[in-house]
């Protein structure tokens, strides 16, 4: 194994999901037969949730390509996330896959949440497509804000890149579980789903904004300006995160405050243009329910 190749290790769990005070196992995984013990630290990030049977020392015996060692949920609800790390031999490259088991106290409630979020995905992403129905009816977009699309498209986006970051980066979830030990990651298949659909939803009304009547309407300079500061706040902060002087976890957490941001004023440009003409006939009322 001390060869010049990564070893791969995977760490899995039969059941990605327990309720509290129940019992299951991890397994190291290697890519290949181990050629000597081989001993990892494997440490959950909350031992209030989650405990490993006879200790956090885990070893792979000579001969062998995994092994496997029972694990028991606590009495705390929440997320763990496992720590793994070679203890020896040293000078083996690592490159390993850590998991995280979710504890909760109980399983239909659990589901019921899940089942909570898909409708709220739903009910929300249906509220997209009157809007584009609107304006392939009335072959005109006059009357629709163009900076309240241009802040809702980065507002969506940077809501897309969290969700994502925090479902599936691997590196963005063990710096979180390092600041937040005993934290729980709250984002859903489902957040990530609503807000990918509705990228989606408002780049096609953007693109109906070039094929329909638009009259005289563009974005605003002061859209234009605001768009271009965040996004060039973005950029220049992932130049800092890549020279290692902010985590990557920080540098995902910018993407939440500028779709707070956005949120907070992103209806405003359309409130004015409504004012403005006197009508709402450009608007789907579902965009604001």
């Amino acid at each position: 194994l001390r060869t010049s190749s990564s070893l791969e290790v995977v760490v899995t769990t039969p059941k990605s999901e327990l309720v509290t005070s129940e019992s299951s196992s991890i397994t190291i995984q290697l890519d290949r037969l181990a050629t000597e013990d081989i001993i990892f630290n494997c440490v959950p990030s909350s031992q209030k949730r989650i405990e490993i049977k006879g200790g956090n020392n885990i070893t792979v015996l000579n001969g062998t390509i995994s092994t496997t060692v029972d694990i028991t949920a606590g009495l705390k609800g929440g997320t763990v996330y496992f720590y793994t790390k070679i203890v020896q031999p040293e000078g083996i490259n690592l490159n390993i896959t850590d998991l995280d088991i979710s504890v909760v106290h109980s399983a239909p409630l659990q589901t019921f949440i899940s089942v909570l979020g898909w409708f709220c995905f739903a009910m929300w992403s249906l509220s997209f497509y009157p809007q584009v129905y609107k304006n392939w009816k009335r072959k005109s977009v006059v009357g629709l804000s163009f900076d309240f699309l241009g802040y809702n498209v980065l507002g969506w986006l940077c809501y897309t890149a969290f969700n994502l970051s925090l479902l599936w980066v691997e590196p963005v979830k063990r710096e979180y579980y390092e600041v937040y030990p005993h934290g729980v990651i709250n984002v859903q298949l489902s957040d990530f789903c609503f807000s990918a659909h509705a990228i989606a939803l408002t780049f096609l009304t953007i693109v109906q904004c070039f094929f329909y009547e638009r009259g005289d309407q563009t974005p605003s300079f002061l859209c234009k300006a605001i768009v271009g500061v965040f996004v060039s706040g973005m950029v220049i902060m992932l130049i800092v995160t890549a020279s290692s002087c902010v985590t990557w976890f920080q540098y995902v957490s910018i993407f939440s405050y500028v779709k707070l941001a956005v949120t907070l004023f992103k209806y405003s440009p359309q409130v004015y243009v409504n004012f403005k003409k006197k009508s709402t006939d450009a608007i789907a009322v579902s965009v604001f329910l």
